[in-house]
């Protein structure tokens, strides 16, 4: 098992709206194959307005089949993602092998 984690660098004082587009992509993203995933937010450590959303996958190879489908929606996914963009400076994407 893979664990992928997005932590993404909101705007100052933005981190309330990534949650919120977060959640609201739930049903796109599943409609793809990815799992619904766990959200955290960092309020109080390192860079301020944090927020990290975590997936768990069978493999790489399951996740790149899911990021493909994604690129094949991409009407669907488009406006959501220039909405997301709009919200944050940048992000990090970590994949972690789950080992016990």
């Amino acid at each position: 098992m893979i664990v992928e984690r997005r932590v993404f660098q909101a705007k100052v004082g933005q981190s309330g709206a990534v949650v919120g587009k977060l959640k609201e992509a739930e049903d796109l993203f599943n409609g793809v194959g990815l799992p619904s995933g766990r959200i955290y937010t960092d309020y109080f450590s390192g860079a301020t307005d944090r927020v990290a959303w975590e997936i768990e996958i069978e493999s790489l190879g399951a996740l790149e089949g899911m990021m493909s489908a994604i690129d094949a929606e991409a009407a669907a996914f488009g406006a959501w993602f220039g909405e997301l963009s709009a919200l944050i400076e940048g992000a990090n994407v970590e994949h972690w092998t789950i080992e016990s």
